[in-house]
């Protein structure tokens, strides 16, 4: 296809979906406005008061130089582990602690203050992704399942599948034995102004207030999105093609796991801890629009983004299931009568087949969406 055909069909495609989608938005215009304000009750209940201030504290820390002195003690594990500047250790701590944007947050800032190249930007930004305590601890663990030890043990599956990704990309660097020099640039004097605390606060809190109305835009428009598809029918006709190829347990949830992770969250809870691990490991939709709103400077490559989610995704699921296995954990989530079947079995046991056909289904979506954009690490994109 010639560059004048790429250029005129796409164009027309966006201009047929806006309209569609005005359209649909204006014969549910109840709907649409009641998932407007159930999108902004959730920033303000939830997303605000948890993200807000560790994204303040994440920024200071780039800004005044912090990282930097941290990354100094970081640096040895940092290279060995994932061929990062130590710097990039601060930030990855930073993802673990903050949540979802921190650490998308925190590599787009090091890139821009050319800290570490764009290359490494990427990088960090698919390394440094977890939910964060507040949401797997406070709300999935003692909320949802009763128990924070759940939200604990899902926390620990998401901060030890961040490192075995990391691993994963530098190993796969050393078998292409293309190492990038890039990751070895010295990192840069400060200026003044970034020196001074005064005003690195006050930039902090700056980027920071603008990160969280990028993050609350993209929460509202996907609950209006998965409003207007539920309104469309669109829901009821994936419900419908899953319960065809035997995915029954899956066609009332699926949808939601994969648009919203909050919500996603919730509804995941009638299937069992793994599969909720598996959904706060892939993160949804939302969240990645947010991470690539946030990372624009980075320039992430969209296929390899969504691929590492759904192997972060699986990593997750999969370390839950084998920790659930253990006397210890085999008890923590039983109270929840949602997660048993109608016999007292477990919804999601960890030789499910229906878990495994919906994990790898999940991966090759993630390996073929935007097939140009992947690239392997070492390699640029196409």
């Amino acid at each position: 296809m010639t560059d004048i055909q790429k250029n005129g069909v796409a164009p027309t495609l966006a201009a047929v979906f806006t309209l569609t989608a005005c359209a649909v938005v204006l014969l549910h215009a109840a709907q649409a406005a009641e998932a407007v304000r159930s999108g902004l009750r959730m920033c303000a209940g939830s997303v605000i008061p948890s993200l807000f201030p560790m994204i303040v504290l994440s920024q200071y820390m780039i800004k005044s130089g912090g990282a930097q002195q941290i990354g100094v003690l970081l640096n040895a594990p940092t290279k060995r582990l994932f061929g990062l500047p130590g710097v990039c250790g601060a930030a990855i701590l930073t993802g673990m602690i903050g949540g979802y944007p921190a650490g998308a947050r925190a590599a787009a800032t090091l890139v821009e203050s050319g800290q570490i190249s764009r290359r490494d930007g990427e990088r960090l930004a698919n390394i440094a992704f977890c939910s964060g305590p507040g949401f797997t601890v406070g709300m999935i663990g003692a909320q949802l399942y009763k128990n924070k030890l759940a939200g604990l043990l899902i926390l620990t599956a998401q901060m030890v599948s961040c490192i075995i990704i990391g691993m994963m990309w530098n190993g796969m660097q050393h078998v292409l034995r293309r190492k990038e020099r890039a990751s070895q640039i010295p990192h840069p004097t400060l200026n003044h102004a970034e020196s001074r605390s005064s005003d690195a606060f006050v930039q902090s809190a700056s980027d920071a207030a603008a990160t969280v109305l990028t993050m609350c835009s993209f929460v509202v428009i996907f609950q209006v999105i998965v409003a207007m598809m539920d309104a469309a029918g669109v829901n009821a006709l994936a419900e419908w093609v899953l319960e065809g190829i035997g995915l029954d347990a899956y066609k009332t949830v699926l949808l939601p796991c994969l648009s919203e992770v909050t919500a996603g969250s919730v509804m995941s809870v009638r299937l069992g801890l793994p599969f909720t691990a598996f959904v706060v490991g892939f993160g949804g939709l939302s969240v990645h629009f947010q991470n690539f709103a946030i990372c624009r400077c980075v320039g992430l490559h969209k296929a390899t983004y969504f691929f590492w989610r759904a192997v972060q995704g699986l990593l997750c699921g999969l370390l839950v299931t084998a920790a659930l296995q253990l006397p210890c954990f085999a008890q923590i989530c039983q109270p929840a009568a949602a997660l048993t079947g109608n016999d007292g079995t477990a919804a999601f046991s960890p030789v499910s087949n229906t878990c495994g056909i919906l994990m790898l289904v999940m991966c090759l979506m993630s390996v073929i969406c935007l097939p140009g954009e992947f690239h392997m690490p070492g390699k640029k994109g196409v």
